[in-house]
């Protein structure tokens, strides 16, 4: 079976953590494998920079991980959230968004963001998106599970993930 690191991605934020996996023989988290895909493609990239932003200044510093925040997928959920939204003064739309990014929210405050695609589909199971999807959902089974058995647990600050050992590298 593989395994993979569950790592800190980004925790500078005020109201937010997020993680990510890495894979036990790749270089590059599954995140970083998804910005670095976009960030030079002139079709995407003005949208990874919005969800970037999306990411970093709404979840991470002005609201949290809010459930509405998600497009709750299967064990997995997808960023941007389908549609138009508001959130207190600010109102989002994501109608045609054409990148989706799968992640795991664990809390208001703690997010595992995996990889993602670009949305050729409806369908989270079809077209460019089927691949990523998938992995997510074994990525966020396999959290869960480890959640479940008291491998890992959850500091009491809704923050960070730990071994029961103590340990901060957690391999799953």
């Amino acid at each position: 079976m593989n395994t993979f690191a569950l790592q800190i991605f980004d925790d500078e934020e005020k109201l937010c953590t997020f993680y990510t996996v890495k894979w036990d023989d790749a270089k590059l988290s599954e995140t970083d494998k998804f910005f670095l895909r976009f960030k030079e493609d002139s079709k995407l990239k003005t949208s990874l920079q919005e969800l970037a932003s999306f990411i970093e200044v709404v979840i991470g510093n002005e609201y949290g991980a809010l459930p509405e925040f998600f497009k709750f997928e299967n064990k997995t959920q997808g960023l941007p959230p389908k549609g138009k939204f508001g959130v207190g003064e600010i109102t989002i739309n994501y109608s045609n968004f054409p990148l989706r990014l799968y992640c795991l929210r664990i809390s208001n405050s703690l997010v595992v963001l995996f990889n993602g695609a670009e949305k050729t589909s409806n369908s989270a199971q079809e077209g460019k998106t089927s691949m990523a999807f998938n992995e997510a959902n074994l990525f966020a089974e396999r959290i869960l599970e480890a959640l479940r058995n008291s491998e890992i647990y959850i500091t009491s600050d809704q923050r960070e993930f730990k071994y029961y050992d103590g340990s901060d590298e957690i391999i799953l």
